[in-house]
């Protein structure tokens, strides 16, 4: 329930990106669609680990080899920072191809997009943690709750209204308003980082059933 219920409110706050987003013009519309598909299709390699994650630390917490699992979990998580990273420098070297491909937008929407694209490439680093280690190793100790609480408060507590505020109360330009919708990976790491050191999802998740 607790991941069906982060799932949600994930979906419904992307969701609010995008009304955000479609308020501001076509030209901005037009750059952020691509921006997306752009980030979604790299950002399959860090969900592909995300979910191996979950699959390798949940096989050994199932097993009681506590110790391993935590060897796989301390190594899964900076698997995830390097691919983040390559995946980061992917999206910066595609930036020239991507331009050339999509010669039919207005001056106006290129130069949005290309700003938006150096912005994925950042956001794709806290992304490539966040999802190994919220939706991968911390659901392999069964541990989900935390992963609803982070993303919930993030998402509708922070990144939504600061949003909502840049765009309508501000007036912020466009790009401003993009890269605050951006920070939601961000600013989850200081506290993802300081809960996976408690270690509380590393718990035998076993029982011997009679």
């Amino acid at each position: 329930m607790p991941m069906l219920l982060n799932e949600l409110a994930w979906g419904c706050g992307f969701t609010m990106f995008s009304v955000i987003m479609g308020h501001l013009g076509n030209d901005a519309v037009a750059a952020n669609s691509v921006a997306n598909i752009v980030k979604n299709i790299i950002a399959c390699v860090c969900l592909g680990i995300g979910t191996g994650s979950g699959i390798m630390v949940g096989n050994e917490l199932g097993s009681g080899n506590m110790e391993r699992a935590r060897r796989y979990g301390d190594r899964l998580a900076r698997l995830s920072i390097v691919s983040g990273a390559i995946t980061g420098g992917i999206i910066l070297l595609c930036i020239p191809l991507i331009m050339r491909l999509t010669y039919t937008l207005s001056e106006t929407a290129s130069g949005y997009l290309r700003v938006m694209l150096l912005v994925c490439s950042y956001y794709i680093i806290g992304k490539s943690i966040n999802c190994t280690v919220i939706a991968g190793i911390f659901p392999a100790g069964s541990d989900t709750r935390f992963g609803l609480i982070c993303d919930t408060v993030t998402m509708w507590c922070v990144v939504v209204p600061a949003g909502l505020i840049a765009a309508f109360v501000l007036k912020l330009p466009v790009l401003g308003v993009y890269l605050v919708l951006n920070t939601d990976e961000i600013i989850k790491l200081p506290v993802v980082y300081w809960y996976y050191k408690k270690f509380r999802w590393l718990k035998n998740i076993t029982r011997e059933i009679i």
